[in-house]
C-alpha cells in the first residue's frame, strides 16, 4: 500500500474480526478519550436516523453514559421515517443546508452508482487539464506515479452514463451533509463524533487506512470510534439494547446468529441514486410509491430522476424501474393510467 496508509487492509480485517464483546470496550474507550480530552459539552454526534447513527448515540449517550452529548441532523435529505425518529430524540440541532437536493442535481448534477463512479463520470463528461488524471485513472486504472489501481478503474457496465443526456456529479452528500455539519459544528465549537465504518466502501477503507486511528486530537478534533464495527455488529448491538430504529428498516430479527433488518436494509437519503442497483426488489423508489407517494412524484417530476431512471432500464438495468410490478402490470393492461 501507498506510504501515507498507517494501517494496511488486513490489518483493519484483523480488527473487524475482533469479538463484538472486546469492540464494545475497544469503542467505550475511544469514546471516553476522545470526550474526556475535549468535554462532554463540546461534542456533537452526526445523527442521521439510520441505523448506524442510532446505534452511535445510544452507545455514547447510554453505554458510555455522556447523555448530555448533542446530535447534529440535516433532516433536508432523510426519509420521513428517519425524520420522524430524528424529531422524537432529545438534545438533536437541525442544520440548515445551503442548496435543496432539487438544487443540487440542477447546479452540479444526479449521484448515481456511488461517489467513485459518480466522480469519474463527472470529470469524464466535463473534461479539463484540471482532471486529466482522474479521467486517466478512470479509463486505465493507472494512477499519475504509473501504479495499478484497477478499484479505481470505471467498470465498462457503466461506460455508456458518460454519453449520458444529463449531468452526473458526487458532489450531492458534499453540499447536502458533508460541509453544513462541518460549517455548524465549527461554528459552535463542536468536535464530531460519525458512526463511519470502514465495511461500508473502499473509500470508508482507505480513510481508516490513512488516519490509522479513530481518534484525531487536531483542531475542533474528530471520532470515529466504530471504524473496525461491521454492520452485523451494529445490528447486534440495536437488537440486544432493545432500541428503537426508524420505520423505515421495520423490525431487526436474528436467524442462526445473522442479524437482518425486516424491511430496508440500508436508507440513505430516498432520492439519492448511489447504491441502488443493489436494492433488489422492491427498490428505494418503489417502496416510495406507497411509503411516501408526494415524495415520490415530487422525486420522479420534480426533480426530474424520472429520466435518469428511465435511461437507466432502456439501456439494460431493470433494477432502475420506478414503479412497483403490479402497478406496472396494470398500466401495461390499460387498467391503470401512468401518473408521469
Amino acid at each position: 500500500m501507498a506510504a501515507e496508509y498507517k494501517l494496511t487492509y488486513d490489518e483493519i480485517r484483523e480488527r473487524q474480526a475482533i469479538p463484538y464483546e472486546i469492540k464494545l470496550r475497544m469503542s467505550l474507550n475511544r469514546v471516553r478519550d476522545f470526550i474526556n480530552y475535549y468535554g462532554e459539552s463540546s461534542v456533537a454526534i452526526c445523527f442521521s436516523g439510520g441505523v448506524d447513527s442510532t446505534m452511535a448515540v445510544h452507545f455514547i449517550r447510554n453505554y458510555c453514559g455522556y447523555d448530555k452529548v448533542k446530535a447534529l441532523s440535516v433532516i433536508g435529505i432523510e426519509n420521513k421515517y428517519n425524520i420522524d425518529l430524528i424529531k422524537k430524540t432529545e438534545n438533536v440541532d437541525i442544520v440548515k443546508v445551503r442548496y435543496s437536493q432539487k438544487e443540487i442535481i440542477e447546479k452540479f448534477g444526479v449521484p448515481i452508482i456511488s461517489k467513485r463512479v459518480s466522480k469519474s463520470l463527472r470529470a469524464l463528461q466535463n473534461p479539463t487539464e484540471k482532471d486529466a488524471n482522474i479521467r486517466n485513472l478512470a479509463l486505465t486504472g493507472i494512477t499519475s506515479e504509473g501504479r495499478k489501481a484497477p478499484t479505481y478503474k470505471l467498470a465498462k457496465k457503466w461506460h455508456f452514463l458518460i454519453d449520458a443526456p444529463f449531468k452526473i456529479s458526487n458532489q450531492c452528500c458534499y453540499y447536502m451533509k458533508e460541509t453544513p455539519l462541518e460549517k455548524y459544528a465549527k461554528e459552535k465549537g463542536y468536535g464530531t463524533i460519525s458512526a463511519i465504518t470502514a465495511e461500508e466502501s473502499k473509500n470508508r477503507m482507505d480513510g481508516y487506512a490513512k488516519q490509522g486511528s479513530c481518534n484525531v486530537f487536531k483542531g475542533n478534533g474528530y471520532s470515529t470510534p466504530f471504524a473496525f464495527w461491521t454492520h452485523q455488529d451494529i445490528l447486534r448491538y440495536l437488537y440486544e439494547n432493545q432500541v428503537e430504529i426508524s420505520e423505515a428498516y421495520g423490525e431487526i430479527v436474528e436467524e442462526n446468529g445473522i442479524y437482518r433488518t425486516t424491511k430496508a436494509q440500508r436508507t440513505g437519503r430516498p432520492v439519492c441514486l448511489f447504491g441502488m442497483q443493489f436494492d433488489g426488489y422492491p427498490n428505494r423508489f418503489q417502496r416510495m410509491y406507497y411509503e411516501d407517494h408526494r415524495q415520490w412524484k415530487n422525486a420522479l417530476v420534480g426533480m426530474g430522476l424520472k429520466d435518469v431512471l428511465d435511461f437507466m432500464v432502456k439501456n439494460g438495468h431493470p433494477e432502475y424501474k420506478y414503479y412497483p410490478e403490479e402497478i406496472e402490470e396494470k398500466i401495461k393492461t390499460g387498467k391503470l393510467h401512468p401518473e408521469i
